[in-house]
């Protein structure tokens, strides 16, 4: 397992706006991503107006889900079965072959890093770990560059979906696994996910 390093989170202050109160700012930001409880105004603007914003994204297809023991907010898309239509409001994209394996392997050391003794609350990996994380999973080619833009993108792709995320300046080495992949990927989830996983790897042999 590579090694890691943890560090403590610091509270994110939300810029006061005279136009708009502070349910528009939590209203906006679920719409992009997450609420995490270190955004202090926003998680306690979400967690008392928890009952106005969830019928809001209700009439829209969404359900509000708020997790206080994990420290997060975020909406999730309804889902019916048979005939009954439900708005969308965001596309579905294929994730990718090896943005797949990382999310997987992120989510099983994050169940690890929770399993394990300890004060801290963030699993911290630098990019070089992550790449070689995902590289015992993948098929190396006679190309090592090649090989590690491959990963790099993965890895791009998992920040852009806000499973990952950046700790400090935009050219930083360290990254941080977001707790919100916990509620994306849940054991069921992970274990058909993993299903894929093989037979796409058994289709590629």
């Amino acid at each position: 397992m590579c090694q890691k390093f943890y560090s403590r989170g610091q509270g994110k202050k939300m810029e006061d706006n005279s136009d708009f109160g502070s349910r528009s700012f939590a209203l906006a930001q679920l719409f992009v991503g997450p609420v995490y409880n270190e955004d202090t105004r926003l998680w306690e603007t979400v967690r008392a107006e928890r009952d106005y914003i969830a019928r809001y994204f209700r009439h829209i297809g969404q359900d509000l889900i708020i997790d206080e023991a994990e420290g997060y907010a975020f909406i999730r898309q309804i889902e019916r079965d048979g005939e009954d239509r439900v708005p969308r409001i965001g596309r579905r994209q294929a994730l990718g072959y090896t943005a797949t394996i990382l999310l997987v392997c992120l989510r099983e050391e994050l169940a690890s890093f929770d399993a394990a003794p300890g004060d801290s609350t963030r699993l911290v990996f630098t990019r070089q770990q992550l790449r070689a994380l995902v590289l015992q999973f993948v098929r190396e080619s006679n190309n090592q560059i090649r090989d590690t833009r491959v990963v790099d993108t993965a890895i791009r792709r998992v920040e852009e979906l806000g499973f990952l995320r950046t700790i400090g300046t935009a050219e930083s080495d360290t990254l941080e696994v977001m707790r919100i992949l916990k509620a994306r990927f849940g054991p069921s989830e992970l274990e058909s996910v993993k299903e894929r996983l093989i037979r796409h790897g058994e289709n590629r042999s």
